[in-house]
């Protein structure tokens, strides 16, 4: 059996959603804290408002920012290639090595990475620079390729396990 995958990974619309609805239900409390609590004065509901509205606005902001497409590649005998097609390359920064997608860098599947039925978390490592965690959910791929994904990369986490590492 081969475990040769090639899949895009595109941003979790669920992990926004979920992000955009918690900062929704903190500014609401905010607001029903500034309107309705009468116990506190009211330079501790300003206090209060302020800092979850500024909360909630930079979370929906970050979770805009760092939306970003990956491909990544697994050969038959177990190297992992990944391409980054969207935004500032976070291995550019840290190790100076541009992924322009045109090319992939090699990396390697680091064993804390998460590896649950309905849940990715991929910590993946070039060979030189620091590594990069890359969230995966079944709707940021499709149920087909996720579940290609999640048994190719339980392989290789098994392989790298027994110290037969793939480079």
């Amino acid at each position: 059996m081969t475990i040769a995958v090639s899949v895009v990974v595109n941003p979790s619309r669920s992990v926004l959603l979920s992000i955009c609805a918690m900062a929704a239900a903190a500014a609401l409390a905010a607001v029903l804290i500034l309107v309705g609590a009468d116990e506190l004065n009211l330079a501790t509901r300003l206090q209060i408002f302020s800092i979850v509205s500024i909360s909630s606005v930079a979370a929906v902001f970050s979770a805009c920012q760092t939306r970003k497409t990956f491909h990544i590649d697994i050969s038959g005998i177990g190297q992992i290639r990944l391409t980054q097609y969207s935004g500032v390359s976070v291995f550019q920064k840290n190790a100076g090595l541009a992924l322009d997608g045109q090319s992939g860098l090699v990396v390697h599947l680091s064993p804390d990475s998460v590896l649950w039925p309905q849940f990715l978390l991929l910590r993946l490592k070039p060979t030189a620079g620091m590594g990069l965690s890359i969230p995966v959910l079944p709707d940021c791929i499709g149920e087909t390729g996720f579940a290609e994904l999640s048994v190719a990369l339980r392989t290789i986490a098994k392989r790298n396990a027994d110290g037969n590492i793939i480079d």
